[in-house]
């Protein structure tokens, strides 16, 4: 009798959707915008990090050759050449490895350090450790975070070259000092307000969870707090954190990108969607050699869309309250 229960069809169906994990994988599978959105991110993110592998040609290498500048798409330029006559589809890649690791280095500092370690204190101790936290995230919302941003990346812009000498010198980093130096800059001045939507999420999900009866036992067991927020409290709220963090992605990366493309972000040589964009945005530019444009800018929108689309998604899936409705 036990073998039939076990090879009941119902029996085996009602054990899988009993398992929340699975359910969930079960139901992203059925959204077919939200499987096309993570398709590519894959995509973006394998070639950003493996970008010296995939690259077809020296992102860097000019080619000043009458004739070899500003070429169109053809079966040696996948994607055309530039002004200098660089290969575009792989400083494409390059530029997407610096949206990949710019994305990276403000996620694991901003939202998951300050956003996720922040909003758990502020919902598990309340009181005046909530009060501190949330006001400072009020101000920083209340301010115009474009502007603040230029006026910091602007501010800093005159000890670029100071800081960016003395690191080559007396560092490893050799040549690419300015390079680093202006991406610690650029990640400086977004980190302040990354952490500000993801930890207002956290907190309100922590709020309801310590009132939980679970939270009151351990703490009458006299659990520590570490113990209690790391172990109760952090696995409910990682659901809504993850919708939160996939929600700001595309936010995050177009700060760089917008940064990149004013001339207050990464400097050319270094391939960067926003000064490529800049690069093929005039008018009569684009009328001559629309590939210029066009080239940096689907990528990277349509990363911006693929963000968008899964962050809906998850929302669906994750979210409390859309799961109570259906």
């Amino acid at each position: 009798m036990s073998t039939a229960i076990a090879a009941d069809p119902l029996a085996v169906e009602a054990r899988a959707a009993a398992s929340p994990r699975r359910r969930f994988f079960r139901q992203l599978l059925r959204k077919k915008l939200a499987m096309l959105a993570i398709v590519y991110l894959a995509i973006f993110y394998t070639c950003g990090i493996f970008a010296p592998l995939i690259a077809p040609h020296d992102p860097y290498q000019q080619n000043l050759v009458p004739g070899a500048t500003r070429q169109g798409p053809s079966a040696e330029h996948w994607l055309g050449t530039d002004a200098l006559g660089r290969d575009l589809a792989s400083r494409v890649i390059y530029a997407a490895r610096t949206t990949v690791v710019f994305t990276v280095v403000v996620l694991i500092s901003g939202s998951l350090v300050l956003g996720l370690g922040l909003g758990l204190l502020a919902g598990y101790r309340g009181g005046w450790v909530d009060t501190l936290i949330m006001r400072v995230g009020e101000v920083l919302a209340g301010l115009p975070t474009l502007l603040l941003m230029l006026a910091i990346t602007a501010a800093f812009r005159t000890r670029i070259n100071d800081v960016a000498f003395w690191l080559q010198d007396n560092t490893f980093l050799g040549s690419d000092a300015r390079t680093f130096v202006k991406f610690a800059i650029i990640v400086f001045a977004t980190v302040p307000f990354a952490w500000i939507g993801t930890s207002r999420i956290v907190r309100s999900q922590a709020l309801a969870i310590r009132e939980e009866t679970y939270v009151l036992a351990a703490e009458a067991m006299g659990a520590s707090s570490w113990r209690i927020i790391t172990r109760h409290i952090l696995p409910g709220v990682l659901p809504l954190f993850v919708v939160g963090v996939s929600a700001g992605m595309a936010g995050t990366a177009g700060a760089e990108v917008t940064l990149s493309f004013l001339g207050l972000g990464i400097d050319p040589p270094t391939a960067s969607f926003g000064s490529l964009i800049a690069a093929g945005a005039g008018p009569q530019t684009f009328e001559r050699y629309p590939h210029l444009l066009l080239a940096p800018a689907i990528p990277v929108t349509l990363f911006f869309f693929a963000w968008n689309l899964l962050g809906d998604a998850l929302v669906d899936l994750l979210e409390p309250r859309t799961q109570a409705v259906r």
